[in-house]
């Protein structure tokens, strides 16, 4: 169903457009004022700047894609890391480690859920770097060295994630894309077509795509715009590697 959320959420924009046309034909007795073979040239520019504007939000989702398990990754890789540690070293705790490990990882799945802000979550990650300190004091050693190791590459990971989800796509772009569509859509409804069945087709299907795209492209813009209860959008990067992370780490608890 989530697929289909934007196209549903976009055809009130539709029927709105076909009233409005409606209204012109039957109340005002409008007499429109542009043929639509005149509207091409507009029409293949908003082609082009939707081709322009998808292209660059569509380079920074890819690279979302791959961060939620980059980010299991790394908890886990400093997990093991950590346990290793304890395993050959009696003085250290890796059950310790495993505490700190799993609170770490709820606080930056809360984060990016909205549940916690960013600056909680980054004093998560240093609060974690004083557990890894305090495991090194024990005699974690090396071990503890790869884990700080690990643990800057999460920071980079998580930095990146806040970046993408602050950081909107060349404004200037966006303003003229939008001009376009509210250009576009106004000259679908004074334009002049061949029949009626072309005239309301026509209306339906170019408004239902500039509108469709201009919002599509608005929601890949940020692909971590999740709700607080963790549901995605039309358009966000799913978070089950991390999830499924927390929760393995959740049963390995003592």
């Amino acid at each position: 169903m989530i697929k289909w959320k934007l196209m549903l959420t976009t055809l009130p924009f539709v029927v709105a457009a076909l009233g409005l046309r409606a209204v012109l034909d039957y109340v005002v007795v409008f007499t429109p004022v542009v043929d639509f073979g005149d509207v091409a040239l507009v029409l293949t520019g908003g082609v082009f700047l939707i081709g322009f504007m998808l292209s660059g939000t569509m380079s920074d989702f890819k690279e979302s894609e791959k961060l939620p398990a980059e980010l299991a990754c790394s908890l886990e890789t400093m997990e093991e890391t950590l346990v290793l540690a304890a395993a050959a070293r009696p003085a250290v705790d890796g059950n310790q480690a495993r505490r700190g490990l799993h609170a770490l990882t709820v606080t930056i799945h809360d984060w990016l859920t909205h549940k916690q802000t960013p600056a909680e979550m980054f004093s998560a990650l240093t609060r974690f770097a004083g557990v890894i300190g305090e495991l090194d004091k024990a005699g974690a050693g090396g071990m503890a060295s790869r884990a700080l190791g690990e643990l800057h590459t999460l920071r980079k990971t998580l930095t990146r994630i806040h970046v993408i989800s602050r950081t909107s796509f060349l404004q200037s772009g966006y303003a003229l894309l939008e001009t376009l569509v509210v250009v576009i859509c106004l000259l679908m409804l004074l334009a002049r077509f061949k029949s009626l069945i072309a005239q309301y087709l026509l209306i339906s299907f170019v408004t239902l795509i500039f509108i469709y795209m201009l919002r599509l492209i608005r929601d890949l813009d940020d692909p971590f715009e999740y709700a607080p209860d963790g549901t995605r959008g039309a358009a966000e990067v799913d978070l089950f590697p991390l999830a499924d992370y927390r929760d393995r780490l959740g049963s390995r608890l003592n």
